[in-house]
């Protein structure tokens, strides 16, 4: 059974909160860059790069992957870059260090002190049990591989050849430390087919949520992905009643769900309810892009593994209701971060939140007990803003 001492609405204030905090944390501070670039995106990306990578090590037989452990750790890295880490350098920190005498072990315990401060003993324990296992290493080694990707595209923006190269020696010498887990240089390759797969997928930080309406923080595609897929791991957790494998399954189906809009765009659901015919059309086109530019790239198995993760796909019907309620819980979040960042646009209560309300009432969407206290939350705290500035 699920421990409601671990799933709770603190709880899920404090991981919402943590969502913030990643949509603000700016990278590359040290170049030209915008907030594109930030740690709520990156994470993602680093999630899908970990999805392909883990595939890859099950079918080499190199280790049996438990996968209920990603979720976990994704989490535990998302606590850790927004509370301890920030944006200082691995390395930077390796050598004060050092030059302290302090082990590297104490950045581990700082982390764990304070997720237990922002939630509780119980939730830093659930989380913890992928601190120093393959699996860990595995998202380590992927967040290497995406910040290569970033670095790509930065490169325009970096002053001379000899930056770049300091640049991008440092970041490969981070990833040889991993090297020996199958195919973490082909990965790594930036001429293979992999890296520019990764490239595609980092664009969608390039689209921007809400972007008609008149908003104050951006909320990226890419940074999406990653709320949803928390969102529907708790989901899940909570909806199974604690069945990791399960709630894990609905984290990566999360992680990959809008990965088409790299090469669609997004296109707003009342287009698609509107026209005839356009909301079946745009899933066979999907479905085309997606064989083309996903499947048609990586290996057969890498393959087969993101189709059984796709909310489309036969074998997840099951969890579209719940997958939608994560979506739209994601959506929640980001007019949230609107609201307390000064926006007075009622769009993000009226027409967003109480949309997906209005869903909830008519039972197109579930969102079990817990969960939807944080929808409770969004929706009550969005009324107050939007009575404040109503004339």
């Amino acid at each position: 059974m699920l421990n409601k001492e671990f799933l709770n609405l603190s709880n899920l204030k404090s991981i919402n909160e943590v969502f913030k905090r990643l949509n603000c944390l700016r990278r590359w501070t040290s170049i030209t860059s915008d907030s594109r670039y930030n740690e709520l995106a990156k994470q993602a990306l680093n999630c899908n790069i970990a999805f392909m990578l883990a595939s890859y090590v099950e079918e080499q037989k190199y280790a049996t992957i438990k996968w209920q452990r990603f979720p976990k750790i994704a989490l535990y890295r998302a606590f850790q870059k927004s509370y301890v880490n920030y944006d200082t350098k691995e390395h930077t920190l390796k050598e004060i260090c050092a030059i302290g005498n302090i082990p590297e072990s104490a950045f581990e315990i700082a982390t764990m002190d304070i997720i237990t401060e922002e939630t509780n003993g119980d939730f830093s324990y659930f989380i913890s049990e992928g601190i120093g296992t393959i699996e860990m290493d595995i998202y380590r080694a992927a967040t290497k591989i995406a910040t290569l990707v970033e670095l790509q595209e930065h490169a325009s923006s970096i002053n001379g050849f000899d930056a770049y190269r300091h640049k991008f020696v440092e970041i490969q010498k981070s990833i040889e430390q991993f090297e020996s887990i199958p195919c973490v240089l082909e990965f790594s390759n930036m001429d293979g087919k992999y890296f520019q797969l990764f490239s595609e997928i980092s664009q969608l930080r390039n689209q921007n949520r809400w972007a008609v309406q008149p908003y104050l923080v951006n909320c990226s595609v890419l940074g999406h992905l990653f709320d949803t897929a928390l969102f529907a791991y708790l989901i899940g957790l909570e909806q199974f009643n604690g069945d990791e494998s399960i709630a894990s399954k609905m984290f990566f189906i999360g992680i990959f769900h809008d990965i088409a809009e790299r090469w669609t765009n997004d296109i707003p659901s009342p287009i698609k309810n509107k026209i005839k015919g356009f909301r079946d059309a745009i899933e066979k086109y999907e479905n085309k892009v997606l064989a083309e530019n996903l499947y048609g790239q990586v290996s057969p198995s890498i393959g087969n593994s993101v189709r059984s993760v796709m909310m489309e796909e036969k074998c997840n019907i099951s969890y579209y209701k719940l997958m939608k309620a994560a979506d739209y819980l994601s959506a929640d979040s980001e007019c949230w971060r609107q609201y307390i960042a000064g926006s007075r646009e009622p769009y993000y209560y009226k027409s967003a939140i109480m949309g997906f309300e209005k869903n909830l009432i008519a039972e197109q969407y579930i969102l079990p007990p817990i969960c939807k206290t944080l929808h409770d939350y969004y929706r009550q705290y969005s009324e107050n803003v939007v009575k404040q500035f109503e004339i």
